[in-house]
């Protein structure tokens, strides 16, 4: 198990006394009421769980003692960090718990909660499709901790989220009698609680600190060159609260050496842990106060080997122009300015924001050729976006100043710093508070800067809206993309040979070049058949859908068929010479992308029916399109 890492979403339990017994109780915070409280109770109690004895009382009856050892030293399902799972749809994973060789560990004790370590054991069975057993009742042992929170007794004001900007939120029911004929849904944003340290200095406008800091705690097992970027990434969120009147917002801190009361495992601590792990990733959890949407802790995981996705990168994106990146090392400045977008990244999601994928979009894609506007806006409009580095630059742009890498903070990220922490002092609920978060919104509703799009995690229906992809133009960025990868493939091994015996480096790379050269290939099929999909309400400036013009649809098309036209240097023969035998990646993708483009062929059904152009690119079209071009030889005679 991944050290810092939270397995299951956090209960919300109560202790309650009836006679001499004490019952847990899990706390139903879903449903919601203003005026209908005893209607609500009767329907949604609070389930009991466990019931314990007590075992004794203190002097005047206020405080108990009960026995919750077998809580936490048996497996437990409602705590059990181990659950039986199916990976990939075929190959099961379950366990048995070996209670005889768990044990209570330690008891720590805080002033307003408490962790448990125990040690558990389990013996893993992995079988595929139920027959064939790859591991039988293999040992495995972990620490886990589980901690008991004392949540806050005075609760912040929620804020109701908005689907139009890219917050994380919890879903409630409102059981009242309202204008509406419905028992309607709303929810609460997950935020941090803001509030100005001195109120009449904040309404005169002046910069002040807030009651509470919202601190992070920099684990002491990171790499010593990682650390001081680690702790800029934090601070880097400073200047976004700056602009809605805080200073000294966000500290980050070393794990203290001489505080007998720090422990990374008390949930009153924000920690960034390092995972010393093969795993090429970094995450962001939190965890909120479910009544009011609260973030109570938050952790940035940061795994061992995230320093090669960043090379990764920086190699197939960068390399056509920039000669510092063209190793397998990289240089202490690029990997400091890296880790502090990859974990700047991470606190955003800590913060309360979702991914707004729809924020490079939003740029022309001759501006990232820009030296004035890269150097303003770098890749995106929001660090909070899979947009990584320049693979639009071309060799030369560097010298002449064009920027390569994303902004610490883009406009987006200010403009959410805003919606969600500005104080609204003069709102006394959170029904007051909406009308002036809606109008901020709708007032740039028709700015695409502002424009928030949902991360697509089934069918990809909108292409301004996608992971990894940069400007607004998709065909135009995978013309430079593709010429900067030919680029890269052909000079790859005279940049690397003194340092790349075995080739090892040379073929990751290569598999790179192969998984970018795919992400430029969907960037442009997305866009056939493809709806821009915008959260909308009354009064705001763009449709809530509109499909993607003909023309634009038939370029992508063409530039598709083209590609199919053009894999021969995707195979590489010189390089496959020196690596392990492989078929050609051209067959594979031809079949690839012609297959990929006649599934699109729902899609153009579905976008031509919600075209109200006079222009509409039909089915018939599409498929008369590829058509042509598949029997082009054939109708020639040829073979």
């Amino acid at each position: 198990c991944d050290i810092g890492y939270k397995a299951n979403n956090p209960l919300h339990l109560k202790f309650t006394k009836r006679d001499s017994s004490i019952f847990l109780r899990y706390v139903s915070t879903g449903v919601t009421t203003d005026n209908l409280q005893k209607a609500m109770n009767n329907v949604y109690g609070d389930p009991i769980l466990y019931a314990y004895d007590v075992k004794a009382y203190n002097p005047d009856s206020t405080a108990v003692v009960i026995d919750m050892t077998t809580l936490f030293t048996t497996n437990v399902k409602d705590l059990s960090f181990f659950a039986d799972a199916m990976m990939g749809g075929m190959v099961k994973i379950s366990s048995s718990f070996k209670k005889e060789a768990s044990y209570l560990d330690e008891i720590k004790a805080f002033d307003d909660n408490l962790s448990v370590k125990t040690v558990m054991s389990y013996g893993v069975s992995l079988s595929v499709m139920g027959m064939m057993k790859l591991m039988d009742d293999y040992p495995f042992t972990a620490t886990v901790t589980r901690s008991i929170l004392l949540l806050p007794e005075d609760k912040m004001i929620p804020r109701i989220s908005d689907s139009r900007v890219g917050i994380f939120n919890s879903t409630k029911t409102r059981l009242s009698i309202t204008k509406e004929d419905e028992i309607g849904n709303y929810s609460v944003a997950h935020r941090w609680r803001l509030e100005p340290k001195d109120v009449e200095a904040y309404k005169r406008g002046e910069l002040v600190e807030p009651v509470k800091q919202i601190v992070f705690y920099v684990d002491d097992a990171f790499p010593e060159l990682w650390k001081e970027p680690i702790r800029q990434a934090v601070t880097t969120w400073n200047a976004a609260f700056e602009k809605i009147g805080f200073k000294n917002v966000m500290f980050a801190k070393d794990f203290p050496k001489d505080d007998p009361d720090f422990d990374p495992d008390n949930l009153k601590y924000s920690c960034i842990r390092y995972v010393a792990n093969s795993t090429a990733n970094a995450m962001g959890p939190s965890w909120t106060d479910p009544t009011t949407g609260e973030i109570i802790n938050a952790s940035v995981l940061v795994y061992g080997n995230i320093i090669q996705l960043i090379n990764n990168w920086r190699f197939v994106q960068t390399a056509q122009l920039d000669p510092s990146v063209r190793g397998k090392k990289l240089p202490d400045d690029v990997v400091k300015a890296s880790l502090i977008y990859v974990v700047a990244h991470e606190v955003g999601h800590c913060l309360g924001f979702m991914h707004n994928m729809a924020s490079s979009a939003a740029f022309p894609v001759d501006s990232l050729r820009s030296v004035s506007f890269t150097q303003k806006y770098g890749t995106t409009y929001s660090i909070m976006d899979y947009a990584r580095n320049n693979y639009v630059a071309q060799p030369g742009d560097k010298e002449r100043g064009v920027k390569l890498t994303p902004p610490k903070l883009g406009l987006y990220d200010y403009f959410t710093i805003q919606w969600l922490y500005t104080p609204l002092l003069d709102a006394k609920s959170s029904k007051e508070e909406v009308p002036t978060l809606s109008r901020w919104i709708t007032e740039k509703s028709g700015d695409p800067v502002y424009r928030y799009g949902k991360q697509q995690l089934s069918t990809k229906l909108d292409p301004s809206s996608v992971e990894e992809d940069l400007g607004d133009d998709a065909v135009k960025s995978a013309t430079y993309g593709v010429k900067n990868l030919k680029y890269v493939l052909a000079n790859m091994g005279e940049w690397v040979k003194q340092d790349d015996p075995d080739y090892r480096f040379q073929q990751n790379m290569y598999n790179e070049i192969i998984y970018q050269y795919v992400r430029y290939v969907n960037h442009v099929m997305f866009n056939i058949g493809g709806i821009y999909l915008n959260e909308r309400y009354d009064g705001d400036e763009l449709p809530s859908y509109s499909v993607v013009p003909k023309e634009k649809q038939k370029r992508a098309v063409d530039f598709l068929l083209g590609q199919i036209r053009d894999l021969e240097w995707l195979n590489a023969p010189d390089l496959q010479q020196k690596l392990p035998l492989m078929s050609n990646i051209s067959t594979q993708l031809e079949e690839s992308i012609f297959g990929a483009l006649l599934a699109r062929r729902w899609l153009v059904a579905l976008s031509a029916a919600k075209d109200d152009s006079k222009d509409t690119y039909t089915t018939r079209e599409f498929l008369m399109h590829l058509q042509d071009f598949a029997f082009a030889a054939t109708r020639q005679g040829k073979t």
